[in-house]
């Protein structure tokens, strides 16, 4: 559905350019941007929900086990030792099922807001197809071919800007989900710390060494994209992180000859499902799940 809606838009907006509602062509780097893969984010929510149900059945069966050892008077020492270990590891796994259940949610809530993402953009391209059309039969007459630019300006800029609005919004819901997933990690592993074992510390560590691959991979394959869609935009970009990068050039328009290569690429980009440079070199993860490096 996003490949289709980036088809529409594409077509609708150089038709609209061609006929001069030249303004429509930044909607095809939103459209561009938002390939995504819902799926992907409902299975990982789907494997972390039967986590939660296994820890969940293990936790309440231990807890059975471990009444019906203490009703049948273990009262000794050895048997309240035991008892301690047991609700401190009981405690444990209930901790490891909410996490679980924190992580399923986020991904439940990513899967859902990325559908909802692509769905927008197909209403945006079916709008700008129409608004294509309606314009190009206006052609009969001057008169009315220039009333419809108008009318198709005044529209595609509303439409502009509740997009951007919508980005904004999703791009605050998704960094609020980075936020809980971090503090669901980070946290765990500083109150470990603080309280003297820095074991978590370690651990966490050797795991981001392990994943190094994959997030140097993945750093690059979204800078490939966000440098694609700013040149098939055809402007710097004027706001946020990246705007502030570019200084002076923010907003202003790119060198000549960028946005027809940054067209044919984010064409063969769509073609391929994939980012032209980066995509075929996707580091492969091992059976551990870690990544080698290129020297190992």
């Amino acid at each position: 559905m996003a490949k289709r809606s980036l088809q529409v838009g594409t077509g609708a907006a150089l038709t609209l350019s061609a006929l001069g509602v030249s303004v429509a062509w930044p909607f095809v780097a939103k459209l561009y941007v938002h390939q995504y893969d819902p799926k992907a984010f409902w299975d990982g929510a789907e494997t972390w929900s039967r986590a939660v149900a296994d820890v969940r059945a293990a936790r309440e069966r231990i807890d059975v086990l471990v009444s019906d050892a203490s009703g049948q008077g273990w009262r000794s020492e050895d048997g309240r030792v035991f008892q301690r270990r047991l609700d401190a590891f009981l405690e444990e796994l209930a901790s490891i099922e909410i996490r679980a259940s924190v992580v399923a949610a986020v991904l439940y809530t990513a899967a859902v807001a990325t559908y909802a993402m692509i769905l927008y953009g197909l209403l945006a391209a079916l709008t700008m197809a129409a608004l294509a059309a309606w314009v190009l039969i206006a052609t009969v007459t001057p008169v009315s071919a220039a009333g419809a630019r108008v009318l198709a300006f005044q529209v595609l800029m509303k439409m502009l800007s509740g997009f951007t609005a919508v980005e904004s919004r999703f791009d605050t819901l998704f960094h609020t989900e980075t936020g809980v997933l971090g503090a669901l990690v980070l946290g765990d592993v500083l109150f470990e710390a603080a309280d003297g074992d820095r074991s978590g510390v370690v651990d966490f560590v050797q795991a981001t060494v392990s994943q190094g691959p994959m997030l140097i991979w993945g750093t690059a394959n979204r800078g490939e994209r966000d440098l694609t869609a700013y040149g098939i935009d055809g402007r710097f970009p004027s706001g946020g992180f990246q705007g502030r990068r570019f200084g002076s050039r923010a907003g202003t328009p790119m060198p000549p000859g960028f946005l027809q290569v940054a067209g044919v690429k984010g064409a063969n980009d769509s073609a391929g499902g994939q980012q032209t440079i980066t995509g075929p070199h996707v580091p492969e993860q091992n059976p551990d799940g870690s990544y080698d490096y290129p020297w190992e």
